[in-house]
């Protein structure tokens, strides 16, 4: 088919048996863990050549708005913390985003807030695609034009380097209908790691996935509130200081971003989730978990 793949694809949200042409390219996928890594001096070093820079920090201090600055990068911060020449979130929802679009190949997201440094357990990935790039500037591009926590459904999908991708933005894209399809799919294990987690459905799902022997073991941060899933799941979990919002299913897909398990962060605030299919990435974030864990 050349450079189209035609797969069928059942998206929540979306018409069953709708026919998605998903692209296909090559290209690099990192992953960084910035109590381990310096993630602000690996992007310095990831946009020290670029030409064009778009970025959307749920909280970036003073330090790295100065390297944007040096790169003449456009920003979106959330209303809460402010920085000169950047736009500003406003409404009842967080902008909550930890993304950048590097001239328009690459997206660096995850969980890490550059006002964090390297103080606790963060991850970014680092992806080489240009359908992904375009789909992350187009929901910047609505963001820097002040449409807040609404939008036009423009998710990204790829087939990069014969793995599927697929990138979707909260609160448009029902973030949690496409973590939930992605954790019910888990025949062996799922690991997660969640800074914060109050889905029902989501907590459920694991419950059940745990009776039918699935291998589900989890971290939570300690902050979690009174309407944490951790009493669920507590005798598969530990409570350890993180911030990170991963799952890893079956040792070979991670689900990362910026997106918490939560109502507010399905239904409220700006987000993003990315979707790798990737059994290499899926391993370093293995790693992490395992880390972490024991």
């Amino acid at each position: 088919m050349g450079k189209w793949a035609i797969l069928l694809l059942l998206l929540a949200g979306c018409l069953t048996g709708l026919i998605v042409r998903v692209p296909e390219e090559t290209g690099s996928i990192e992953a960084f863990f910035c109590d381990q890594s310096d993630c602000r001096q690996v992007f310095e070093e990831k946009t020290n050549s670029t030409a064009s820079l778009s970025c959307a920090f749920y909280h970036a201090n003073d330090a790295f708005f100065e390297v944007l600055e040096a790169r003449n990068a456009r920003l979106v911060v959330d209303e809460e913390h402010d920085l000169p020449g950047a736009v500003k979130e406003f409404g009842s929802g967080l902008m909550h985003n930890k993304f950048c679009i590097i001239d328009g190949e690459y997206v660096w997201t995850g969980s890490w807030n550059p006002a964090q440094e390297m103080t606790i357990p963060n991850n970014v990935v680092f992806v080489q695609s240009k359908t992904l790039a375009k789909a992350y500037q187009a929901e910047f591009d609505e963001l820097y034009s002040k449409v807040f926590h609404k939008g036009d459904s423009a998710p990204g999908l790829v087939k990069l380097n014969g793995n599927l991708l697929e990138a979707y933005f909260c609160p448009e894209d029902d973030c949690k209908g496409h973590v939930l399809k992605v954790l019910d799919s888990a025949k062996s294990s799922i690991h997660f790691m969640t800074f914060s987690f109050t889905d029902d459905d989501i907590g459920d799902l694991l419950v059940e996935k745990k009776g039918r022997g699935v291998d589900v073991r989890g971290l939570f941060d300690p902050r979690k509130d009174k309407y944490s899933e951790y009493d669920k799941l507590k005798d598969v979990s530990k409570v350890v200081k993180i911030h990170h919002k991963v799952f890893v299913v079956d040792g070979n897909t991670v689900i990362t971003g910026s997106y918490n398990p939560t109502k507010n962060g399905n239904e409220e605030n700006d987000e993003n989730v990315m979707i790798i299919r990737d059994a290499d990435i899926a391993q370093l974030f293995e790693k992490e978990f395992a880390r972490l864990f024991d």
